[in-house]
């Protein structure tokens, strides 16, 4: 699995691959691809937090791996030690920016590469997008300045 600064630099990378994606009007395809955004940064931060050399990946530990062999966005910010910034005890931006970013993607989130059913639009990928990047409050805004990855 990657390291730290190999996390942050694949979720930038995916940043940029949503940004392309919705300048061409492929809605499902940024969105899912600001789903890997959060993902990335989220496991960047755990092995910050924790000084991991790098992401634990297939331990043969089922207790560590039940921890962070994980896509559910909720599990991740506990492990990554964010849990009290993105939470209503939190700052209230902050919360509302995860809270409309992961009301979106229920459960594990990967699995909607594979749905057919759920339609993506402008208004809503951009809001994610907004939710992940907006430069006082957002998700990965608030992860850099909190120096978590």
């Amino acid at each position: 699995m990657a390291n730290c600064p190999e996390l942050r630099k694949i979720a930038k990378a995916r940043l940029k691959s949503a940004e392309t994606l919705m300048s061409v009007n492929d809605w499902h395809g940024a969105a899912y691809m600001l789903g890997y955004v959060l993902e990335c940064a989220l496991k960047a931060a755990t092995c910050k937090v924790l000084h991991l050399v790098t992401y634990p990946e297939n331990t043969k530990n089922d207790k560590i791996n039940s921890y962070f062999m994980t896509h559910r966005f909720e599990q991740l910010l506990i492990v990554s030690g964010l849990e009290n910034i993105f939470s209503s005890r939190g700052p209230k931006e902050a919360w509302e920016n995860w809270s409309d970013f992961t009301l979106k993607y229920p459960g594990e989130w990967p699995a909607m590469r594979y749905d057919a059913k759920t339609v993506w639009n402008k208004l809503t990928v951009e809001g994610l997008h907004q939710n992940l990047t907006e430069p006082m409050h957002g998700i990965l805004t608030v992860i850099k300045e909190r120096k978590k990855w």
